[in-house]
């Protein structure tokens, strides 16, 4: 949504196959992204050329629905990561004014760290998203998370300005505005150029400092993980009841078979 001059409102979209069965901006204040999906990207700059990156692009949390839709999101991204043999990075989305993390914030964030292990709190990545009107920084939204990083219990998690980068998808907007005929003076332009500069300099340094730090991809510690075992027990449920129900069904025409021989 954009508004021009005169006040009048532009509803811009960018829709591709990908996207449309799996993000939902219809419905504000729940989370776009629908189902956890893979994104593979074949990099061609610099060091990372011809190398491949896959981004696992998974529901927030947050939702209008309560917390209940945000533990129906939680369950699927935790069963999603359950499936994968490695990871090298956790990148956790915050916008960077938000002064205040809620407690189920706090409480998805230990079931995640439960679930990965201990040995994965090295890998975690924290990206602020809406950062030009922060100055590019994380914002007021820093001194809620050094608070609640420092109330987990026994989770050093590090949070310096090396893992922590700034982003703002407003250049990307303007783009996709520009396709759907909308107009922008020269001092609009100039702002999302640097925008873009920025951000794109950024992602460069993410990338940067994956491949330095994090290209080992890492197995999550599943042998102490309770979570991981109630995540094993919900996935056995249905094959279960389907057996049990084929069982059943085979059972009946047995029975029926029987009398009709009879």
């Amino acid at each position: 949504m954009t508004t021009d001059d005169n006040f009048t409102e532009h509803v811009v979209k960018f829709e591709s196959h990908d996207t449309l069965s799996n993000e939902d901006y219809d419905h504000l204040g729940q989370s776009v992204t629908q189902h956890c999906k893979s994104y593979v990207f074949t990099l061609k700059d610099g060091d990372n050329h011809g190398r491949k990156l896959r981004i696992i692009d998974t529901p927030g949390i947050g939702s209008t629905h309560g917390s209940s839709q945000d533990d129906a999101n939680l369950q699927q991204i935790l069963s999603y990561i359950n499936n994968l043999t490695h990871l090298n990075a956790i990148c956790i989305l915050l916008k960077s004014n938000n002064p205040r993390l809620n407690i189920f914030f706090r409480s998805c964030f230990m079931q995640l760290l439960d679930v990965l292990g201990e040995n994965t709190r090295e890998r975690i990545i924290f990206c602020f998203t809406n950062s030009r009107s922060t100055f590019y920084t994380s914002g007021s939204t820093a001194s809620s998370l050094k608070a609640l990083l420092n109330s987990l219990p026994h989770k050093k998690i590090p949070f310096t300005k090396q893992n922590a980068f700034c982003f703002d998808s407003e250049s990307f907007r303007y783009l996709v505005a520009r396709l759907n005929k909308i107009d922008f003076n020269e001092i609009e332009e100039e702002i999302y150029n640097d925008s873009w500069e920025k951000s794109s300099a950024q992602s460069n340094r993410l990338l940067q400092y994956i491949r330095m730090k994090m290209s080992i991809g890492i197995i999550p510690d599943e042998s102490h993980s309770t979570k991981h075992v109630q995540l094993k027990i919900n996935l056995m449920i249905r094959p279960m009841l389907e057996t049990m129900r084929n069982i059943l069904r085979n059972i009946i025409l047995w029975n029926a078979d029987l009398r009709n021989i009879s």
